[in-house]
């Protein structure tokens, strides 16, 4: 991709996500609730195990086609493939969850800067991102989840044809105790559109990578 000017403008993109790990004040979808309170982690309400699958909006066209990403599967194995130059701070994972810091490009690919964060296992543990096997949603959550002890920040290539979700409903999805009952809707952008509206201003965000270490899927969630 060539170099391009972008306006970069902090929002906020109402999000929250579905996954594997913590959430609170909710139950979605078809998923399993619990109460659950753990040593050294915030307290929760509602435990998460799989991943809900919800419909999908279409998000205005943008400048350059979109292209669908299919939703990962508990089954998909981590990549193999070794860190290479190419793929700059790739480490080899299948998912990351954290905050965007920052979006660029070069000569001919779109960067993304990213702050890796740890969310909390159903047994009060810390999980990063070589622990996940699923892609780590958080949604509905009226606490915080995660820890961010290492302040080293991560620099991903983005595939060009990426996929980029954002919450479509904050405001019907049961959250923080409300008397919402939707579940979850994403909204589908393009790697184009990320840039034009700029660094989200969430700390709920998951990452899907491919098997040669691009950015595949961008999710882009937050809490009450």
């Amino acid at each position: 991709m060539t170099q391009r000017m972008r306006h970069s403008a902090a929002v906020v993109l109402l999000m929250c996500g579905v996954g594997l790990l913590a959430g609170c004040g909710n139950d979605v979808g078809n998923e399993t609730s619990a109460s659950t309170t753990t040593a050294g982690a915030p307290p929760t309400t509602v435990v998460v195990t799989s991943i809900v699958t919800v419909p999908v909006t279409t998000a205005a066209p943008a400048t350059r086609p979109q292209a669908s990403v299919a939703p990962a599967t508990p089954t998909a194995p981590p990549p193999t493939a070794a860190t290479t130059s190419g793929t700059l701070d790739w480490d080899g994972v299948r998912y990351d969850f954290g905050r965007i810091t920052g979006l660029s490009s070069n000569e001919n690919q779109d960067l993304i800067t990213f702050d890796r964060y740890q969310l909390y296992g159903d047994g009060g543990e810390l999980l990063s991102a070589a622990n996940f096997t699923e892609e780590p949603i958080v949604v509905g959550n009226s606490d915080v989840p995660w820890v961010n002890d290492n302040p080293k920040e991560r620099t991903y290539v983005l595939d060009p044809e990426a996929e980029v979700l954002s919450l479509a409903n904050p405001g019907r999805i049961a959250c923080g105790g409300n008397d919402q009952t939707e579940s979850p809707e994403w909204q589908s952008g393009t790697v184009e559109d990320l840039f034009r509206i700029g660094t989200p201003d969430s700390d709920q965000v998951s990452l899907m990578f491919s098997k040669e270490g691009k950015v595949v899927l961008v999710r882009i969630s937050q809490g009450c």
